[in-house]
């Protein structure tokens, strides 16, 4: 795995921007600021009685899992220093698209968006799936996540499947969206 640093203009501001590969302690931080960016982004398009039931262990347990199956890259982005955004990604584990590169998680702090600190991120994110091979990238979301929605849009995906997600006892429905490297 490589560092990708970054510097540069965000905004009228010169930040000292770092994307790097988490390593097994940070995936505790990690994990809580997904945990947090998903009870944020889903409030009131997921019931909250599966909201408040989400456990930031019980995450960062699968979490660790997956970290040490090596078959997925945990990485950060820090701005100035401080934790910014976290990615989940690696070989697709989605239906019919199993030889393509899975974006699975990448959420920022509420307080970062539209900065342009998600561009950046996405678009390194992205590099590393095609540096280990892939030539297609695919994620899935919920439709009425409409910020995320318009984001991946803006980044070339398009609409390729829909599909229904369980999550306690309710189905949600699901946008699988996908694009060529």
């Amino acid at each position: 795995m490589k560092r990708l640093p970054y510097g540069g203009f965000v905004g009228d501001v010169i930040k000292t921007i770092e994307i790097l590969p988490a390593q097994r302690d940070d995936l505790h931080k990690l994990a809580a600021l997904i945990h947090e960016s998903w009870l944020a982004v889903y409030r009131g398009i997921i019931a909250d009685d599966y909201l408040n039931s989400m456990s930031l262990e019980e995450r960062y347990k699968r979490f660790v899992e997956r970290f040490e199956g090596d078959r997925t890259h945990f990485y950060q982005l820090l701005v100035e220093g401080k934790l910014t955004g976290a990615a989940v990604f690696g070989k697709s584990s989605t239906d019919g698209f199993e030889q393509d590169g899975e974006i699975s998680a990448i959420y920022l702090r509420e307080d970062r968006i539209g900065k342009g600190y998600g561009h950046l991120f996405f678009t390194a994110i992205e590099q590393v799936l095609q540096a280990d091979g892939f030539t297609h990238f695919v994620l899935s979301l919920l439709p009425e996540n409409t910020r995320a929605y318009r984001f991946y849009l803006a980044h070339g995906y398009e609409e390729v499947k829909h599909s229904v997600l369980k999550l306690g006892d309710r189905d949600y429905p699901v946008v699988v969206m996908r694009k060529q490297a």
